[in-house]
């Protein structure tokens, strides 16, 4: 296969595919989709360049385990002026595992009906991987609401391909 210059640097050759890439940033292992025609290292420092523009003031780090502020989420997305920022920022929490998109084994929160009601980016449905994660959310987005609602451990998913 044909090696091109990177579409960013113009310096690093890729092979053109798309793939996961992991590294370390501030002792947190990060999971990214590198595109096909960005090199390793551009993919790195763009996704650094992108937490610390968008998630940095809602992220704290302490040995390798991140931890979100949701109060400040809360207080900067409550009123859904930052859309387009706040589907940015569920991406970042999705590179360091604080959202999936895996129900198995994660959180969510439903509200009678049921409806869930975790955050979705970019019309997909997200799963918080810890317990606190999930509370704090909750407590933070819905406790004033009318409606009954609660926290769901998902044990078990059972896909269509299994069953058939």
């Amino acid at each position: 296969m044909e090696k091109r210059s990177c579409y960013k640097c113009q310096k690093n050759k890729t092979n053109g595919k798309g793939r996961n890439i992991y590294f370390r940033y501030q002792d947190m292992q990060i999971r990214i989709f590198k595109v096909g025609g960005l090199c390793v290292s551009c993919a790195k420092t763009e996704w650094i360049e992108n937490f610390e523009k968008n998630a940095q003031e809602f992220v704290n780090i302490f040995k390798g385990k991140p931890k979100v502020d949701w109060r400040r989420y809360h207080e900067s997305f409550a009123m859904k002026h930052f859309d387009n920022m706040e589907e940015r920022f569920y991406d970042l929490l999705l590179d360091i595992r604080i959202l999936s998109h895996q129900a198995e084994g994660n959180w969510e929160i439903v509200a009678d009906g049921p409806i869930g009601l975790n955050p979705r980016a970019y019309m997909s449905y997200l799963f918080f991987t810890s317990k606190q994660d999930v509370i704090e959310f909750a407590c933070l987005e819905y406790s004033n609401t009318m409606y009954g609602w609660e926290i769901r451990h998902i044990d078990k998913v059972i896909s269509k391909k299994d069953i058939i």
